[in-house]
């Protein structure tokens, strides 16, 4: 998907959390991403040139920065996008929803661990 549209995988991760998230300071998006600051300046700078996301002042702090998706751009990534969520609708049809909630449940926890195996490696 990401060679699709011309970004990089990590761009196209970064740019999933800034769209979860309405907006999002650089600070924020490193940490939820385990990017460095400094990488996650260039990521952004990728996706402000790539016409995806926009920076905006904070009013109340000239420090700080926000992130915003820019709904526009984000259209033509949904497009692209369309059948495969056509496909997961169809697929979690054929669950209960006890059975999603016991699955979502697994991969929480999956996820938990995951990310506990590999703070263990950065510590290293």
């Amino acid at each position: 998907m990401a060679a699709k549209v011309g970004l990089n995988m990590t761009d196209l991760e970064c740019l999933d959390v800034i769209q979860m998230s309405g907006r999002v300071t650089a600070g924020e998006l490193a940490r939820r991403t385990g990017l460095s600051t400094g990488a996650m300046t260039t990521a952004i700078d990728r996706l402000v040139r790539a016409g995806y996301v926009e920076r905006q002042d904070d009013p109340n702090d000239r420090r700080r920065v926000f992130v915003m998706a820019r709904p526009d751009r984000l259209q033509a990534l949904w497009a692209i996008y369309a059948p495969l969520q056509a496909a997961m609708e169809q697929l979690y049809e054929g669950w209960s929803e006890e059975e999603l909630t016991r699955i979502a449940t697994f991969m929480e926890r999956a996820t938990a661990v995951s990310a506990t195996f590999v703070s263990g490696l950065q510590g290293d």
